[in-house]
């Protein structure tokens, strides 16, 4: 193979298997096979074309080779990466122009391969690594539960707090909190979630027995066993867990009912532009089709009617339900919104309000349904995290944007309402998170609503820095140091 011509291929096969070592959890292995096969594609066809620039047009070689290691490093990998657009290229600029130094320098054959081995081995090997499970999981800290009434977890995507909605937004009047007041719910001013995305939240909330730290032990919650599922399916509860997305990875065997897959999924959260065409519409569309038999694309009012039909099928059986379903909307800042872009920031405050009527709406759909066919039910509403304004900012350090309490209540400050309203009033109370709220819940039902001072503490506290740490021991650090 011509210099050139290998420089393109192990340059490409390097920058593709980065992304792929650091999503284990986001990516299934049939999923990692579509890229690969358009990684083939795609380099096949630029191998033809710099194979005919050399031919035809020698000089414009070195040129060519740069733009497309480029646009690979863009598109294969820079394009996850959270950051403006402009530092995005940047990178991929950078990456490029250092592959055509190494083409000048004429760097051996061998070097190059061998240099290729290593870092493809390093990133597959981090992927497969970190996706090996325990033959036998053990689940911990399952408890029992002593109730047959039915229970439902509804988590709604990005919802803040009325706290954080009145700080970050100037929000007060909140129509589907009014609407949740109305129907009997206690609403907390201020509530906090477990971690800071839909992932990491759920396996905190599901694996409520133990602070999860490794790879390992995070995707064991979805595919191997959690304390949540356990504690209800041992107690003789059936579980239904309705997500219109694969995101979550959820091992259906683990629940009675599971939301049927809805294919190349990925493409939920990525550019359009990822792998050049996999995720623009059409491609999406006939590679869930010929893969996973499905077009691809649920919307939420489609995983709504699920949910709803579900809800039906719960109330009428006489064995008791836990339903948990995840509405994926409203939504949170793109991957290139930054917190110190005073007019990205300004844009996206105004979004919010043209979501509340949306998200009542959702809201009087599922309770109202609730209410109507299981009126002895518990539910426990939530927002999964927040919605991320201060994008760009590692930790709660202040800057000239946003101070400390800002970061934790736009990465944490989430809704949580309890029906009824006299229900768990002190397990669940103002400046809870979602940490241990399913345990909260099942002690509750087994009529145990007095919380130890320690266990208040582990009521208040969320995944931070990989401590866990109360919300209030994070502002008062930062308050400290600065």
């Amino acid at each position: 193979m011509r210099p050139r011509l290998l420089l393109l291929v192990c340059a490409s096969l390097i920058i593709a298997a980065w992304p792929i070592g650091t999503s284990s959890q986001e990516l299934s292995p049939l999923e990692v096979g579509v890229l690969a096969a358009a990684l083939a594609l795609v380099v096949a066809v630029q191998c033809a074309l710099l194979w005919a620039i050399e031919r035809y047009a020698g000089k414009a070689a070195d040129a060519a080779l740069v733009l497309l290691a480029a646009s690979n490093a863009y598109h294969f990998a820079f394009v996850t990466v959270e950051a403006p657009w402009y530092t995005r290229v940047a990178m991929a600029g950078a990456f490029g122009l250092a592959v055509g130094g190494l083409s000048r320098a004429n760097v051996r054959r061998q070097t190059v391969l061998l240099f290729t081995a290593v870092f493809v081995c390093l990133g597959l090997g981090q992927y497969g690594y970190e996706r090996i499970l325990p033959a036998d999981a053990v689940v911990e800290g399952a408890l029992k539960v002593n109730s047959d009434r039915n229970v439902y977890l509804i988590s709604t995507e990005s919802l803040h707090s009325p706290y954080a909605f009145r700080r970050l937004y100037d929000i007060s009047d909140i129509p589907h909190i009014n609407y949740l007041k109305d129907a009997g719910f206690r609403i907390l001013d201020q509530g906090y979630s477990a971690d800071m995305s839909t992932r990491a939240s759920y396996q905190r909330i599901l694996g409520f027995s133990k602070f999860l730290r490794t790879p390992q032990e995070k995707m064991s919650v979805f595919r191997q066993g959690n304390a949540t599922f356990t504690s209800f399916m041992q107690s003789g509860y059936d579980v239904q867990f309705i997500y219109k997305s694969n995101y979550l990875d959820v091992n259906h065997k683990l629940v009675t009912h599971g939301y049927p897959g809805v294919g190349f999924y990925i493409c939920d959260h990525l550019s359009p532009q990822f792998y050049y065409f996999v995720c623009l519409p059409k491609a999406r569309k006939e590679i869930s089709r010929a893969l996973f038999d499905t077009d691809g694309s649920v919307g939420v009012k489609r995983e709504i009617e699920h949910l709803l039909k579900r809800i039906r099928v719960a109330a009428k059986d006489p064995k008791p339900w836990l339903t948990i379903s995840h509405v994926a909307y409203p939504r949170h800042t793109a991957m290139d919104h930054r917190y110190d872009n005073a007019a990205e920031v300004a844009a996206f405050r105004e979004l919010p309000k043209t979501w509340l009527p949306d998200i009542e709406k959702n809201y009087r759909d599922i309770v109202g349904t609730i209410k109507d066919v299981d009126p002895n039910a518990v539910i426990v509403t939530f927002g999964d995290h927040g919605t991320w304004l201060t994008r760009g900012m590692d930790a709660a350090e202040p800057n000239a944007f946003f101070d400390a309490e800002d970061f934790v209540e736009d990465r944490y400050g989430v809704l949580i309402g309890v029906y009824p309203a006299d229900f768990c009033r002190n397990r669940i109370s103002e400046r809870s998170t979602t940490s241990v709220i399913v345990k909260s819940v099942i002690q509750c039902l087994n009529g145990d609503d007095t919380p130890t001072q320690a266990e208040l503490e582990e009521i208040r506290s969320v995944a931070y820095k990989d401590e866990f740490r109360t919300v209030d021991s994070i502002v008062a650090e930062t308050a400290m140091t600065h």
